[in-house]
């Protein structure tokens, strides 16, 4: 899989959203606005000014065009956005304005090709609004939900059912496999927002990351410009996996030393952590053993007889510097040596003599992956290191 730089991947996402939101604050599309708020708002409300922005102008559109925005269906989604969004920044709504909009979801023909109801991406916005409304008029958009689940590629099937639990529903996640990159948008978007495979669904998108552009000015014939709707599905995809990275894809993306990868990686992903650090640390120590000759000796005694000797440094078998006649060149050789020596008294030896279940030994992921990382560097450091065979 090739690596996505997520915080990248997030700040080149966000500037085409904002010069999106300064181009509808100009000339407004209530459709793409709504979309282009519910991006923003996955970043949270405080401080969030341009959504504030963004989302006051569609107030400005909703008063200047109430005596006839409701005649057009395409607004209703627009609408429906606004009551959700006045609902999570505390702001008041008029009850008539949930009534009504109600009212005209349930007038909508789902038979009609026109309907909004046939589009998923209008029918997760009225999800979002239709929570605050009557239950007649959630049954009737989760019965259109329900049929629209069997309609379709998985980016339909995907936006259908997270309607469904937008509004109260258990449903399953879909199965089918992803066909082009909207499908795979979709696929991210549900895993961060509603859980499931996000490792794999993120190696989905590492595959076509290539093939999509956010600009139709620079966009080549064989790249796939993203929608606004598909913009925010992926921009909100990018916040939740920075504010809450996925452990294995940080695993996967981390340049360990092959001989780390190679101990840790299939116990790390069953979710045995603490293992994959016991089995990190045996092959610390034996590569200590392997480039030193020392074999009669291991852990905390291998690192005493190979690289903490500072007092007669001309005896130090392995040696992390060429300066070990200066202060400082001795202070990184006892530290790196303190290190290691750490690695062994507080990583591997309560792992080696208690319970799996002990509280002393349990790790969670992102703790599992500090300790394989602090192994790793003594490891590479040691690989860096001046070596010198115990003579016989």
């Amino acid at each position: 899989m090739v690596p996505i730089n997520f915080h990248q991947l997030r700040t080149e996402l966000r500037q085409y959203l904002l010069n999106h939101k300064n181009s509808l604050l100009e000339s407004l599309d209530p459709f793409n606005c709504a979309w282009v708020c519910y991006a923003l708002y996955s970043e949270g409300i405080k401080n969030n000014l341009e959504l504030l922005e963004l989302f006051q102008r569609m107030l400005r559109w909703f008063e200047e065009e109430k005596n006839n925005l409701w005649e057009t269906q395409r607004n209703l989604a627009p609408i429906s956005a606004i009551v959700w969004l006045s609902g999570e920044i505390n702001q008041k709504i008029d009850q008539g304005i949930i009534t009504a909009l109600a009212e005209k979801v349930k007038q909508l023909n789902p038979d009609n090709k026109w309907s909004p109801l046939r589009d998923p991406e209008q029918v997760f916005l009225l999800s979002l609004g239709l929570k605050f409304a009557d239950d007649t008029a959630k049954e009737y958009l989760k019965k259109v939900a329900y049929q629209g689940i069997g309609r379709g590629l998985l980016k339909i099937q995907i936006l259908y059912t997270a309607s469904l639990i937008e509004l109260g529903e258990n449903v399953a996640s879909p199965q089918s496999e992803p066909q082009d990159p909207s499908d795979i948008i979709a696929l991210v978007w549900f895993s961060e927002r509603y859980g499931g495979d996000k490792h794999k669904s993120w190696e989905f998108f590492s595959s076509v990351k290539d093939q999509i552009s956010f600009d139709l000015e620079s966009s080549s014939d064989r790249e796939r410009v993203l929608s606004v709707p598909e913009m925010a599905m992926i921009y909100e995809a990018v916040v939740k996996e920075t504010l809450f990275p996925d452990p294995i894809l940080l695993f996967d993306y981390f340049p360990f030393h092959p001989k780390i990868k190679r101990v840790a990686k299939d116990r790390f992903k069953a979710n045995k952590y603490a293992d994959a650090v016991f089995k990190a640390t045996i092959m610390l120590n034996r590569e200590i053993q392997k480039r030193t000759g020392i074999f009669d000796k291991e852990e905390v005694a291998l690192v005493q007889a190979t690289m903490k000797n500072i007092r007669n440094p001309a005896r130090l078998l392995i040696k992390f510097n060429d300066r070990l006649d200066t202060d400082s060149g001795m202070n990184e050789q006892k530290g790196l040596a303190l290190i290691c020596e750490g690695i062994f008294s507080a990583f591997r030896n309560p792992k080696a003599h208690e319970p799996d279940e002990d509280e002393l030994i349990k790790l969670d992921p992102y703790e599992a992956l500090e300790q394989l990382i602090i192994i790793d560097y003594l490891m590479k450091r040691i690989e860096r290191a001046k070596i010198e065979k115990q003579k016989p």
